[in-house]
């Protein structure tokens, strides 16, 4: 049985502190700008804790403007004692922070102008944030804390840079499951107006924090995890006009990396307006599923810069590169799709297959990574009207033409290698197999250039259904080629094929996006009793 609880600023505190299974808080519609803890709190499958109120106002609504030189002085300060500039030591400063708790639904609540922090998680198990509404901030969610697990988010909305118009962009997606791509009306400020090096730069690389200029406020993400155990799924949320979105970290110690960010489902999100990266595991990752999701406008979508990592399924996304970001000369622009390391430690394969771009940025501009199987993807280089792209970018970089002598040294291949993918593709066990690109250099001279690019590979002219872009279904393929068969191997050593005999290339498979089992704790979490309980408010739209 549930016990609806009503609360209000003035007892909310206080309640949540007697907090025990089963209770389910209503908040009312009323602000609530002061800090709220829910810490030492346990509900169980059947009766959670939750806190619901989608009335409420949860945070002190500070604006961007009232918290840029702050954060700018903040991370100022930070830079002086020799730590890399930005706001990262203070995220738990939080207008919600949720510790050592299991079994916790926040549903159908609203968080505005909280900086640095929306919601923090530390040492929690069995979480579930849903339909939850987020506006301004450099972190919406973040979670800390070896033992944290099982966090389900979903039916979100984040709209970091409140200047634009994100708002517009968030009701179209959730009405109409599309997203008008045309610049905002009035220049927005972290897209149009500022530069990737005031959000981001530091001294060391020659861009020291101004304080009266910067705006460091923005370094921050949509989830960010430091080190936590994983079992993550992140659905259906829409990311818009933000820095980054979704960034893990993995610092544990050389023998424990493998018990950290691990098993993570990324899947039907939108990233629209992303300056730097939608998808980013940093140091060490394993058996992750990133599908069907929706890429408008970002930098970089998938920033893999891992020491070590393995069992990566990226499939069925769809992307559209349209507006550049930056004011003039902005040097942050153009963007690829994949950011690699210099070197890394394999422990499983990466897969990317069956995705749909229409762009104009590199896939792999530089550097290398170990494992890496691209296959059956369906690339377009466009401009955003939609004809051929004047002038693409090199598929493999700007010096993809300079040879690879065998007997160079290892520093002096890794220092080549900065301006171009490496050709090293035996040796570091990766395939280019089965993809279309439109580009004049592909797949030909690029094998000439010793790229050993497979032999079902092709260039040519892709023809969509039509070329509209944020309109998922514009990016079928008309007559696509039937995809090469290539078997994916799972983390559980399982070998599986995602080719039929009617199977072609791209995301799209009739009207259904292409689809297989890569995830299988996805069935184990968060479990059907869990997953279909709700507050009951009746809002099911952020």
């Amino acid at each position: 049985m549930r016990n609806r609880v009503e609360v209000h600023p003035g007892n909310i505190q206080a309640a949540l502190d007697r907090a025990s299974a089963g209770d389910s808080f209503c908040l009312s519609g009323a602000r609530y700008p002061d800090p709220l803890t829910l810490s030492g709190r346990s509900g169980s499958p059947s009766r959670p804790v939750i806190l619901h109120g989608h009335d409420a106002v949860i945070g002190p609504q500070i604006s961007f403007s009232e918290y840029r030189r702050t954060a700018n002085e903040l991370s100022k300060r930070q830079e002086d004692n020799g730590a890399f500039p930005g706001l990262y030591y203070l995220a738990d400063n939080a207008a919600l922070i949720v510790r050592d708790c299991q079994w916790i639904i926040l549903e159908d609540l609203r968080f505005e102008g909280c900086w640095p922090t929306a919601i923090y998680f530390d040492n929690c198990q069995n979480v579930i944030v849903r339909n939850v509404r987020i506006r301004g901030g450099t972190f919406a969610i973040c979670a800390t804390g070896d033992n944290t697990r099982h966090l389900l988010v979903e039916r979100c909305s984040w709209i970091q840079d409140t200047s634009g118009k994100g708002e517009a962009d968030v009701a179209s997606i959730i009405v109409s499951e599309l997203s008008d791509p045309a610049p905002p009306p009035a220049q927005s400020v972290l897209w149009n107006k500022t530069l990737w090096t005031q959000v981001h730069g530091a001294a060391r690389d020659g861009f020291p924090v101004q304080v009266d200029t910067d705006a460091r406020a923005f370094d921050g993400d949509f989830f960010r995890a430091w080190k936590i155990a994983g079992y993550v799924v992140i659905r259906q949320n829409i990311i818009v006009d933000a820095f980054n979105a979704i960034h893990f970290f993995n610092d544990a110690p050389a023998d424990r990396v493998q018990d950290y960010c691990k098993n993570v489902l990324i899947e039907g999100n939108w990233f629209v307006r992303i300056r730097d990266n939608a998808v980013e595991p940093e140091n060490h990752a394993w058996n992750w599923t990133i599908r069907h999701n929706k890429f408008l406008d970002c930098y970089i979508p998938f920033s893999f810069e891992m020491a070590s990592s393995g069992h990566f399924y990226v499939y069925g996304n769809l992307g559209w590169g349209i507006n550049k970001p930056g004011p003039d000369g902005e040097d942050h622009a153009n963007g690829q799709l994949f950011k690699f390391p210099d070197n890394r430690e394999i422990y499983g394969p990466h897969y990317v297959f069956n995705n749909t771009w229409f762009i104009k940025a590199s896939v792999a501009k530089k550097k290398r990574f170990a494992g890496f199987h691209h296959f059956n993807n369906a690339i377009a280089f466009r401009e955003p009207g939609g004809i051929s792209a004047i002038d693409p970018p090199n598929v493999f970089g700007s010096q993809w033409l300079l040879p690879d002598d065998p007997l160079e040294s290892a520093e002096s291949v890794l220092k080549s290698e900065e301006k171009r993918f490496t050709k090293r593709w035996m040796d570091l066990q990766i395939t280019f197999e089965g993809d279309r690109m439109e580009h004049p250099n592909f797949p030909d001279a690029y094998r000439l250039a010793g790229y050993p690019i497979g032999s079902t590979a092709a260039g040519g002219q892709l023809t969509f259904a039509d070329h509209a872009p944020g309109e998922p279904r514009s990016l079928r393929l008309v007559d696509p080629p039937l995809a090469t068969s290539y078997d994916v191997v799972l983390a559980d050593g399982r070998s599986i094929t995602p080719v039929r005999s009617d199977t072609v290339i791209g995301a799209w498979q009739g009207d259904d996006l292409i689809s297989l089992n890569t995830c299988s704790f996805e069935s184990l979490w968060p479990g059907e009793e869990f997953e279909s309980i709700s507050a009951g408010s009746g809002l099911t739209l952020v």
